[in-house]
């Protein structure tokens, strides 16, 4: 969509200076980043950690998008057998709504207790402020959105892109985040529950590391995105 509006347009605005290469030339690009909201900008840590009963364990927020990623889901169950017999973890965790049903399954097949503590497990996570500030680590696609909030946040992310995306851009955006420093980046081809199991545990092992990647994707935030789009709209 957006490379067909270009060919028209007397300003194209765009997230990042990356995408550039993949749209027509000879228009006019001006990179503003994408709008964020307050409440993830301004989000209070401490607060949603004793929220969400954080103490202090690593926190690992994961999702797969509003219906849900089965193959992450699958990793992700995985994942929570090795937290539970590793413990100090509480993990947040969206199933998504098409694959809600089928996660209990992926637990029981993977030997996870759902009703052990340090589990939140949800169809959709509706407070992304608070988890988001709650987290030490994310597990998530790689939407421009959630690029663009997991750098306002300043949060460390394992991201898998989705292959189903026109030519995927998930992956371009992610690696994008990987050459950085600010992600570890996974193509769904190779994600497996051992897989993440190793890059998680590398991570969490390494405080210093992820706070390092965090700082780096903070780096990469435009908090002042709107004003940069009003600024460019107006006469």
């Amino acid at each position: 969509t957006t490379k067909v509006l270009a060919r028209t347009a007397d300003k194209v605005l765009i997230s990042v200076e990356e995408a550039k290469r993949y749209l027509p030339r000879g228009r006019e690009y001006i990179v503003t980043g994408n709008p964020v909201r307050e409440e993830i900008l301004f989000a209070d840590r401490e607060k949603a950690r004793k929220k969400f009963g954080v103490g202090d364990r690593v926190c690992i927020v994961s999702f797969g998008g509003s219906l849900g990623a089965r193959r992450l889901n699958e990793a992700v169950a995985g994942l929570m057998a090795w937290e539970q017999r590793r413990g100090g973890v509480f993990h947040i965790h969206a199933t998504g709504s098409i694959e809600k049903d089928r996660f209990p399954q992926m637990l029981a097949a993977a030997g996870v207790d759902p009703c052990a503590p340090g589990l939140d497990i949800r169809t959709y996570i509706d407070d992304m402020p608070d988890c988001l500030a709650a987290a030490d680590l994310v597990i998530s696609r790689s939407g421009a959105m959630t690029l663009s909030e997991l750098e306002a946040s300043g949060t460390a992310s394992v991201l898998i892109p989705s292959p189903n995306v026109a030519e995927n851009h998930q992956y371009h955006n992610a690696m994008q985040l990987q050459k950085l420093g600010a992600a570890v980046v996974v193509e769904e081809k190779n994600l497996t529950g051992e897989k993440l199991i190793e890059i998680v545990d590398g991570l969490t092992r390494d405080p210093a590391k992820l706070m390092e990647m965090g700082v780096k994707a903070k780096a990469l935030s435009q908090p002042d995105s709107l004003e940069k789009i009003w600024k460019t709209l107006e006469p």
